[in-house]
């Protein structure tokens, strides 16, 4: 029962980093683009800096969290630290001062993207550290992970519902919704307090824990340091995820930042319709990842999951652009295309989603695996690293994202359904295949993982006997 319980706070605790991540990934650089009208490379550059940022941010908060010695234990002092900070520049973000220049303007989204990533890491890899260490049972994990990313997800999904839904109305000023600002100012406001509320209902119910966990390991010197973070990050089973996730990262920037702009004017539909493909294909495809991740991982282990999950998601990647450019899809924003984009988001939302619970419970497992050659617990680094990886060319995946639409002649102030079908399909053409390259060599790195059920096994058996 407290397991269960502790397994419910933690997961509570993405809430905040689902909600941030969601916003910085499909609303942010369009909404500085398009509707404020700051430049696509200017916006996503700004963008793209922030993220790199935040990547070595990453490293710098998990480092200190693993050696932070207090009464509050390694991780809940960062927590706390973030309850102020996280709700106030996320507000800020949203609701920008008019500036006269772009160059000014571009100068704001840089602080402030920075200012909420930085806060919110605060609170985010100390967090999800306290997992390996909430239970060290092999599939165990997986099933914490997938609620972990199911509270993650359905808060960035949410509030990406409300935002379809109510905050980005239609008037006759702006008849389309996805161009209304006052929308993007509401959203700042509602995100904001749902993020306070989780974090604070996170830290809270996971205090109970903290006589129980680890107690920081000591580095003296500059050199204890240094060799720590060299065997620790240099574990054959991390480096090979570490790389995967470089080019995972690469991907997911670059379709996310894409979404909202293909969503709009390569399909064709309005604020009410890509609503309705988040409530009957990302949410049940959500749940739907929970269930495969968890059934996949006992039937074949973690890494042939993830490999399986990741493949559907790459051979299916290139279909509805193809249908579209051969003139073989449904109608340019008819419902028929609705109904098929919404098969196509659920497979992708529930295998990519799949892909990525399995891949944090895989980096759980190489905890041990590390601790048996360092003698210490990194939970930190290594889910700190893990972000670096994914977070560090992130920022290039934005960054491609507002080049494509550049070279391909996108205009600042375009309107769906007047835009030239050619401008449209060259950025599809530039997107699937680079997309998938990237994909797939993710997948390539993610193959060579070697931890398995038994020997995961194995290294908590040895770490018990040392410890006895």
């Amino acid at each position: 029962m407290n397991k269960n319980r502790n397994f419910f706070f933690y997961g509570i605790g993405s809430i905040a980093f689902g909600i941030k991540g969601n916003a910085f990934s499909w609303f942010l650089f369009f909404y500085y683009n398009m509707v404020i009208g700051l430049p696509a490379l200017m916006a996503s550059l700004a963008l793209g800096i922030a993220t790199i940022w935040d990547a070595f941010s990453d490293l710098l908060v998990g480092y200190s969290s693993d050696h932070t010695k207090s009464r509050l234990g390694r991780r809940h002092p960062y927590m706390y630290a973030a309850l102020i900070p996280v709700p106030i520049f996320f507000y800020y973000l949203w609701n920008p001062p008019t500036f006269e220049t772009d160059i000014n303007l571009f100068l704001y989204l840089l602080v402030m993207a920075i200012l909420v990533r930085t806060s919110t890491t605060l609170f985010e890899i100390p967090n999800q550290s306290l997992g390996p260490e909430i239970t060290r049972e092999y599939h165990e994990r997986t099933r914490m992970m997938s609620l972990r990313y199911f509270f993650g997800w359905m808060g960035g999904t949410v509030m990406t519902i409300l935002m379809w839904f109510i905050f980005l109305k239609p008037t006759v000023d702006y008849p389309n919704g996805q161009l209304n600002p006052e929308g993007y100012e509401t959203y700042g406001v509602v995100a904001a307090s749902l993020m306070l509320i989780a974090m604070i209902v996170s830290s809270l119910g996971l205090n109970r824990i903290i006589p129980n966990l680890s107690k920081p390991a000591k580095n003296n010197n500059f050199s204890e340091i240094k060799d720590e973070l060299k065997n620790t990050l240099l574990n054959p089973s991390f480096l090979v995820l570490f790389i995967g996730g470089i080019f995972a990262g690469m991907a997911s920037g670059f379709s996310a930042a894409l979404n909202i702009y293909f969503n709009t004017f390569f399909w064709g539909f309005n604020n009410i319709q890509i609503g309705i493909v988040t409530v009957i294909a990302v949410v049940p495809g959500i749940v739907g990842a929970m269930i495969i991740s968890r059934i996949l991982s006992v039937k074949i282990g973690k890494r042939k999951a993830a490999i399986v999950c990741g493949m559907i998601a790459l051979i299916l990647t290139p279909v509805p652009y193809a249908l579209k450019i051969y003139g073989l899809a449904p109608e340019f924003g008819s419902n028929a295309l609705l109904l098929l984009m919404s098969v196509y988001y659920f497979i992708e939302v529930s295998t990519g989603v799949a892909v990525t619970i399995l891949v944090s419970s895989m980096v759980s497992d190489i905890v041990e695996d590390s601790e048996l050659t360092t003698k210490k617990r990194s939970e930190g680094i290594f889910f700190s690293a893990q972000g670096f990886s994914n977070k560090a060319v992130s920022g290039v995946g934005i960054f491609l994202a507002g080049l494509v639409t550049s070279l391909a002649g996108l205009p600042t102030d375009a309107k769906p359904g007047s835009v030239d079908d050619s401008i449209l399909i060259n950025v599809a053409l530039i997107f699937v295949p680079i997309y998938m390259v990237l994909y797939l060599l993710s997948l390539y790195f993610l193959n060579r993982y070697k931890i398995d059920k038994e020997t995961h096994e194995k290294n908590i058996s040895e770490i018990d006997h040392r410890t006895e």
